[in-house]
């Protein structure tokens, strides 16, 4: 009997999918009065990867010695096809849509989800074999136990989620487990600028990216190659910023493993605009340009953002405190920020961090931002909203949020 709980859209693809198979299960959450006496009658508890490790579910399934998986763990035990696992604290969206985008151009079962949307249970519902590449986070990493994919990615590490996890160290582990599985004819593609990402622990062949030394790298005539076979032109990209170089450089890379002719890479790589709120330019607004990365959640992610751009530009951030640390920026802040706007929970943490660095402001909502934004606005100006936080102190996530951003620009702006 499985007990799965969280209501959530994972709680609820994991349930279609043990219902399809005929397996019994009960499907809860903190509202369901009995949940506690179902949990003692099951053998396996399925938990969203929502739900966090010092929730009561976690600690009564260890007391009452039952498995705790999360759905990620659940929908790989029905799968019968081959798994790309995508994850790192920046960046996994967009290197996951681009391999899919590639994959998908060469070979005829590719699917794409996990965090990035489609619960892997909903994908192996309708289709139990093919390439899956799947966008996974740490709190899914978390509850991992046979998860086995054939190519996984570590794109990059830093602080993040430290209201879910008990400590940076935790956070990293949830990385680890996905990749404790692996074998030696399968591969793990790291980045070897970053100590913790190159250590991962793994049987797997370790390809390496993010120096001149490693087999993904970059030349010194602004081509991305792969064991000296060029890749594509960087300068032909339409998405902005080194990282993403790095996000488009490993998709394409994992094109090749599987056998894909570069000229399709090309054309994949060539076309594709980002993904929404991913430092997505939304065009020039009464002399101005205004970019929307609301998809910005931790400092390092705010950090790419500005290293992306040449001048000087006027910032929106701030949102839900995950308690990470943004002092490592103000070098940064000095260099790339004219004025900065401080919204959301911990805009006061923001302020005492950069009031001596910027000329900034510290508002509520993004509402008093904009304001903020009517009266100090030049012509020529670029407007970055890079919140570097949570979303969840105002928004239901960063899509509400991103889509706010942009109604707040057509009614004070667009006119």
């Amino acid at each position: 009997m499985f007990l799965i709980f969280g209501k959530g859209k994972s709680g609820r693809a994991a349930a279609r999918l043990l219902k399809k198979k005929n397996l019994p299960f009960w499907l809860v959450d903190d509202k369901t009065p009995n949940w506690r006496e179902l949990l003692k009658k099951a053998t396996t508890v399925v938990v969203s990867p929502g739900i966090p490790p010092h929730h009561e579910v976690f600690k009564l399934s260890k007391d009452l010695k039952k498995e705790l998986i999360g759905e990620t763990e659940l929908a790989y035990r029905f799968w019968k096809g081959e798994i790309i696992a995508i994850t790192g604290t920046d960046g996994k969206s967009t290197t996951t849509r681009l391999t899919y985008l590639i994959l998908k151009e060469y070979l005829p079962q590719v699917f794409e989800g996990g965090n990035i949307g489609t619960p892997f249970s909903e994908i192996v519902l309708k289709n139990p074999s093919g390439v899956a590449v799947l966008e996974v986070s740490s709190f899914q990493g978390y509850t991992l136990k046979t998860f086995r994919p054939q190519i996984g990615v570590f794109l990059n590490f830093s602080e993040d989620h430290l209201n879910w996890h008990k400590d940076i160290n935790d956070y990293l582990l949830g990385k680890y487990r996905i990749f404790q599985n692996q074998k030696e004819e399968d591969f793990a593609i790291l980045n070897t600028t970053d100590e913790k990402v190159l250590n991962t622990p793994t049987k797997a062949k370790k390809i390496l990216f993010g120096t001149f030394q490693s087999d993904i790298k970059i030349s010194s005539d602004g081509w991305v190659l792969f064991r000296k076979e060029k890749l594509f032109e960087i300068q032909k990209l339409k998405i902005k910023g080194t990282h993403n170089v790095w996000n488009a450089a490993v998709a394409s890379a994992i094109g090749r493993i599987y056998g894909v002719p570069s000229e399709v890479i090309k054309k994949v790589v060539y076309t594709f605009k980002g993904l929404p709120y991913r430092l997505q330019y939304l065009g020039r607004f009464q002399g101005i340009d205004f970019y929307n990365d609301s998809k910005s959640t931790t400092p390092n992610s705010l950090k790419a953002a500005l290293e992306s751009f040449d001048q000087k530009v006027v910032l929106i951030f701030g949102g839900q405190d995950k308690g990470a640390d943004f002092s490592y920026l103000k070098d940064l802040f000095r260099k790339k920020v004219k004025l900065a706007i401080a919204f959301g929970e911990n805009r006061k943490k923001l302020f005492e961090t950069f009031k001596e660095v910027v000329p900034i402001f510290s508002v509520e909502t993004l509402n008093e931002a904009f304001e903020v934004l009517r009266k100090h606005l030049k012509e020529g100006n670029i407007v970055l909203f890079s919140p570097g936080s949570a979303s969840f102190d105002q928004y239901k996530g960063y899509e509400d949020r991103g889509k706010h951003f942009e109604e707040l620009i057509k009614i004070v702006f667009a006119k």
